[in-house]
């Protein structure tokens, strides 16, 4: 009876040697949250900055050799106002 316990036994010590290796590995390899993480959150401001969107628009007609209007109806021409 003792020669079938055996390989149980080795078995068992395996899957015991096993688990303690994996969970010691996996509790070392944690990663740790940044203590200053909500130093990098800021509220998003709710009014929309229709200023900024206005000269990004007249910089894009100064510079770029096509109007975003003219390209847009190049685009899809079925869609012109």
């Amino acid at each position: 009876m003792k020669l079938n316990a055996i390989p149980v036994l080795i078995l068992l010590l395996i899957v015991t040697v096993a688990w303690v290796g994996f969970s010691i590995y996996f509790n070392s390899t944690e990663l740790d949250i940044d203590p200053n993480a909500t130093s990098y959150m800021q509220n998003i401001n709710p009014v929309f900055d229709v200023r900024g969107l206005d000269d990004l628009m007249e910089r894009s007609e100064e510079n770029l050799p096509i109007s975003p209007d003219e390209f847009l109806n190049a685009v899809n021409p079925t869609d012109s106002e």
